[in-house]
């Protein structure tokens, strides 16, 4: 199954593109989150290596439903391109930052703006995806082959940071993160696909498309709750 699913994808060039892309810039993700728990461990012990991790998630919380709509009405490849641009060149600034033990909070402010770069991309990639597979089968196999890259990045990202750490430091795990986030943008600037139609722009009102949201969630979980086996409800007798 996994062998089919990246055939399929080595076939299409722009789809192996975008793959190689997205495991360059996960990867990129979690070597820096390996070099930044290190520098927050050092600044300020586990508590502040607790307190980065809260910086980055909020951030990219209150972020992601204003920029993801606006990233979506542009070409998502380039929105993919700036993003591994912005991750790359806030890595790179980190580096520089601790190869000359500067301030530890310009470090956490980078990684706040990264984290966000990060959330945008990983929904502006899911969106590219379809648009760059030409049959179903295609995009089932490239859902496949995203998820074990995922997982291989989440693997070899922490591994390389450990290897550079132990034979140099977090300034080198960080100009490789930036490496790779940038080898990322690269490859999807090679990403050549017909734009889809998309729908005439309208002007965005944040609170009640949220609220919309919540109401059509809700709405799912109550159909799924009615809807479930009658082994997981409670027997009569149970009474």
């Amino acid at each position: 199954m996994a062998a089919a699913a990246f055939a399929s994808n080595a076939r299409n060039a722009n789809l192996r593109r975008a793959q190689l892309s997205f495991l360059g810039a996960w990867t990129a993700e979690w070597a820096f989150t390996v070099g930044l728990g290190i520098v927050a461990y050092r600044d300020g012990g586990p508590t502040a290596v607790g307190l980065v991790g809260l910086l980055r998630m909020v951030p990219s919380a209150v972020a992601a439903p204003l920029l993801a709509p606006l990233a979506d009405r542009g070409r998502r490849e380039r929105v993919l391109v700036l993003m591994s641009l912005i991750s790359g060149v806030g890595t790179a600034v980190a580096a520089l930052v601790v190869g000359v033990d500067g301030p530890p909070q310009i470090v956490y402010a980078l990684a706040a703006f990264s984290s966000i770069a990060g959330t945008v991309y990983l929904t502006a990639f899911s969106a590219l995806l379809p648009s760059l597979c030409h049959t179903g089968h295609e995009l089932a196999s490239a859902n496949v082959v995203r998820g074990l890259l995922d997982s291989l990045a989440t693997l070899v990202g922490p591994l390389v940071a450990a290897v550079l750490l132990q034979f140099t430091g977090v300034a080198a795990v960080f100009a490789v993160a930036a490496g790779s986030s940038l080898w990322a943008a690269a490859m999807m600037l090679r990403v050549h696909y017909p734009a889809p139609p998309r729908p005439p722009a309208h002007r965005m009102h944040l609170l009640p498309e949220i609220s919309e949201g919540v109401r059509a969630v809700r709405a799912t979980a109550t159909w799924r709750f009615s809807s479930a086996s009658p082994r997981c409800r409670r027997s009569p007798a149970a009474h």
